[in-house]
Order: C-alpha cells, then structure tokens, then sequence
C-alpha cells in the first residue's frame, strides 16, 4: 500500500460484508466468521443476528458489529431461499 493512499472507513464497515464460518454458532453462542476486506482475509467472533443456531461453513452476512462481535443471518435467509423457493424480485 502507498503511503500516500487516502483510507477510507467506508471500506472498512463490517455491515454488508458477506463471509463464512468456520466455526459453527450453537443457539446462543459465538462462532467464527472469516471474511475479505480490503483484500485481505480476516476473522472474528460471530453471533447470530436471531439468537438460532447456523452449521459450519454456511454463508452469511454481517447484519450489524458490536464490540467486536459480527451478528450475522444466513444468505439463504437473506435473499428468501431459506425455504426453497425462489427469490422474490
């Protein structure tokens, strides 16, 4: 990275930003997401955004960040095929 290059903190916002975990989330608990940003790839604890539990390698995505925990919902459930059907446009 050049010295001169401008941060910006936008590029570092954890809401939005899609990953995976590799660590399972019981009901309740804490797993470990790993995600990208700003080409780098990068882990933190992670909670479910509903409290339920979310299986080991499931795609979610980082509904908001709190002292450095990320509180995710799964893709499934985010783009509305947690049942199968089709997303709605």
């Amino acid at each position: 990275m050049s010295p001169d290059a401008v941060l910006d903190p936008a590029d570092f916002r954890m809401e939005g930003v899609l990953g995976y975990l590799s660590n399972p989330i019981r009901e309740g608990g804490t797993g470990e997401l790993i995600y990208t940003q700003a080409g780098t790839r990068r882990t933190c604890g992670a909670r479910s955004d509903e409290g339920v539990a979310i299986a080991k390698g499931t795609e979610v995505i980082v509904t908001r960040y709190e002292r450095g925990l990320a509180y995710v919902r799964t893709w499934d459930e985010m783009t509305g095929n947690n049942t199968g059907e089709e997303p709605r446009g």
